[in-house]
């Protein structure tokens, strides 16, 4: 299989790379990320909405337990080269909710929890709250000022996070082929002493309600076990690529479709952490590549 995840920090050059780890050189004596395994268990319900000129909905509920895995590589000058945003899906400067809307894409971002009982996030989710705000970057990461960020802590059930529909118009959430694409780059960091382990989601028609394959009103539950990869971040800005073909299911849903993610009908991307975590992270410059 290929690697999936990619990384690139913002502020050292890669010296080597040998066997999932390498050796970073210069004044600031970073370094990147080897690989990750994770397993674990979640139950519950959460809804996230924003709104701009429309309205993008997100709701997640799942019970049992899956397993995702993640592979970080740095590339060296012998290696192959970070891919390129070939389309961007927001680059977060114009500080509103809204995706870019381009032919076929509309959306906009929301924040998403479990609904804990006392627990806090920033930006505030639900059908109640203000229309999601970018967060201004002090300092600025080159000329971007601005990204999408959330912080929070207290939750209990299966945790928090961020994220978009990519086709959502009055509030009906819709497919999207992205399948001229092989995946998504973004760069990425957390505030210091928080969690740094962030899962990233993409749903389907297998996944998601709205695709029709499984029932959320089943006596089993079998929505939102979505694609999915996990990515450990740092306190330095880092770039990150996913190649759809890596991303897998947790295996406690409805057995989708497809034995890998259905490009031509795409409907959410989705940044979550665990529960019992204190979490601060932030996601910039989010795109295809091809």
């Amino acid at each position: 299989m290929k690697t999936g995840i990619f990384l690139r920090s913002f502020n050292f050059a890669v010296c080597g790379l040998a066997v999932a780890a390498f050796v970073a050189c210069g004044d600031d004596g970073g370094g990147g990320g080897g690989g990750s395994d994770a397993t674990g268990t979640g139950a519950g319900t959460g809804t996230g909405t924003g709104t701009g000129t429309g309205t993008g909905t997100g709701t997640g509920t799942g019970t049992g337990t899956g397993t995702t895995s993640a592979t970080t590589s740095a590339t060296t000058g012998g290696g192959g080269e970070l891919p390129t945003v070939s389309d961007m899906i927001d680059d977060m400067e114009d500080g509103d909710n809204a995706i870019r809307v381009v032919t076929g894409r509309e959306g906009y971002w929301y924040s998403f929890n479990d609904e804990t009982a006392d627990a806090t996030q920033t930006p505030p989710a639900g059908a109640d709250a203000d229309p999601f705000a970018m967060t201004t970057l002090t300092p600025a990461r080159m000329q971007s000022t601005m990204a999408a960020c959330t912080k929070g802590s207290g939750f209990a059930t299966w945790g928090a996070g961020i994220g978009f529909d990519l086709l959502s118009t009055e509030g009906v959430k819709a497919a999207y082929d992205g399948s001229a694409y092989k995946g998504i780059t973004f760069w990425a960091k957390i505030a210091a002493g928080t969690e740094d382990s962030v899962k990233v989601m993409i749903s389907d028609k297998s996944t998601t309600p709205e695709g029709g394959h499984c029932d959320p009103d089943a006596a089993e539950m079998g929505c939102n076990d979505n694609w999915a990869d996990t990515i450990s971040l740092s306190e330095q800005w880092q770039q990150f690529a996913i190649a759809f073909e890596d991303l897998a299911v947790g295996g406690w849903g409805l057995a989708p479709l497809t034995d890998t993610i259905d490009t031509t009908a795409l409907y959410s991307i989705q940044f979550q952490v665990a529960q019992a975590v204190d979490f601060d992270f932030c996601i910039d410059d989010l795109g295809f590549y091809e």
